[in-house]
């Protein structure tokens, strides 16, 4: 019974740990950069989609995230990262992968999304 016990409580965090999402909000004074040009390749490797790079905040200041390819995941969309503009500060978002949603039939389109999520 006790080995039981210690195998469900093990279960239970492994559980919690792999469904937690950490999330950070970074809001500051100093706008990023504008976006760099990417030379994004004509052909994807199969399965792979890929991530526009974008400028982060490191703690210091405004750092460049490369562009990079990431295995598609069937049933999700890749919601990139941005910056949005708050009163006198901005707001980063970090990019995610979110579940497909009927109503978008898949994946947004990207400056659609920044259009109307008001992201630059």
């Amino acid at each position: 019974m006790k080995r039981l016990a210690i195998a469900f409580l093990c279960l239970l965090i492994w559980a919690s740990t792999a469904w937690a999402q950490i999330n950070i909000n970074v809001d500051i004074s100093t706008p990023p950069p504008p976006p760099r040009v990417e030379i994004v390749p004509q052909q994807l490797p199969p399965g792979q989609i890929w991530i526009e790079g974008h400028w982060f905040w490191d703690g210091h200041g405004h750092r460049w995230a490369e562009g990079r390819f990431e295995k598609a995941r069937p049933g999700y969309h890749w919601v990139p990262a941005r910056w949005e503009h708050r009163g006198d500060l901005h707001h980063f978002e970090p990019g995610r992968w979110e579940a497909d949603r009927e109503e978008h039939h898949g994946r947004p389109e990207h400056e659609e999304y920044r259009r109307e999520h008001g992201g630059y």
